[in-house]
């Protein structure tokens, strides 16, 4: 199968449920709607179910408001022995054509009814010049991440934002929790921590690589654990980290960093207090504002994904 054979596409109404506080998409709307194209085609593609493992940063580059249509576009971009590299952008469809609302790169692991992980069994093709930037840059892509997924999630001293109960509505099937659904529900705890440390209207700028290191099961407990690690003049960086409890006993499944942009004012909006800012928090900050702009000035295809203009170098190189 070529890669442009994996092609799905899912389309999304943006209700006033769907909002936030002064009217643009919630960010854990659009993570988990992303997560479901993603699911889409893997699931499509290896003809089975299919499990998030990991999910690279990617950021919200355009506003996405009430009653606007969001075209969702996916393609697995690389294949390994039980992995599928998803390659999934959102647009925003308005009168005088498609706009880039983001770009996410997703790993997916297909799983059995026992949860655990089985041969993919297809391979992919590449028939054309773009096809083979993808799968030349995701082969490399999934080798650097290697590191990523082998590593343990840290034990940090973070203070307890919430606990969740984990619910069969939260699962798609076989009594695990769905990852676009945790998704949503940690873009909406980051923004607690950021609102529990200065009041303000928070809207997600950014997510930072996250590792979904073991399975969550319905009836689990979900800790999660977050505050506020940096502070800029309009922006702050939320670290979290997810810990589950149940009749399996405690896991470490996940960390990583929000970044939010305080809107109070309808614009960025001073936060009015900065922090003394790390190194690790000002290089995530400086890589979060280059590939963002680059994403800004890429170039829409109706054949291919937006992002072979970045592959080839119009906006700079890959993300």
């Amino acid at each position: 199968m070529n890669i442009s054979d994996t092609e799905v596409e899912v389309v999304r109404l943006v209700a006033p449920h769907n909002v936030n506080p002064i009217g643009t998409l919630y960010g854990g709307y659009m993570l988990q709607w992303l997560v479901d194209a993603g699911t889409i085609a893997a699931m499509d593609f290896s003809e089975s179910d299919a499990v998030l493992g990991y999910l690279d940063r990617m950021h919200f580059i355009a506003p996405v408001k009430v009653g606007d249509i969001v075209k969702f576009r996916a393609w697995i971009v690389h294949v390994r022995r039980s992995s599928m590299t998803a390659l999934v952008e959102a647009y925003v469809k308005k009168p005088e054509g498609l706009s880039l609302a983001t770009i996410a790169r997703m790993i997916f692991v297909k799983v059995g009814a026992d949860g655990r992980p089985l041969p993919v069994e297809k391979t992919l093709q590449t028939s054309n010049g773009w096809e083979r930037s993808l799968w030349s840059y995701f082969s490399r892509w999934r080798e650097a991440v290697e590191p990523e997924l082998r590593r343990e999630p840290a034990a940090g001293d973070l203070p307890a934002v919430t606990q969740i109960q984990v619910m069969p509505e939260d699962a798609v099937y076989g009594g695990l929790m769905y990852g676009g659904r945790l998704l949503y529900y940690l873009d909406q705890i980051a923004a607690i921590a950021a609102f529990n440390y200065r009041p303000g209207i928070y809207v997600t700028a950014s997510l930072n690589s996250i590792n979904f290191k073991r399975p969550i099961y319905v009836g689990d407990i979900i800790v999660v654990r977050g505050g506020v690690d940096y502070v800029g003049h309009t922006s702050l960086e939320v670290a979290f980290e997810v810990v589950a409890r149940g009749l399996r006993g405690e896991r470490r499944v996940a960390g990583g960093y929000f970044t939010f942009v305080n809107m109070s004012g309808g614009r960025p909006t001073p936060i009015g207090q900065e922090l003394v800012k790390d190194a690790d928090a000002l290089r995530r900050k400086s890589q979060n504002l280059a590939e963002a702009s680059a994403l800004k000035a890429a170039v829409l295809y109706e054949d291919r994904p937006a992002y072979v203009s970045v592959l080839e170098g119009r906006q700079g190189g890959a993300l």
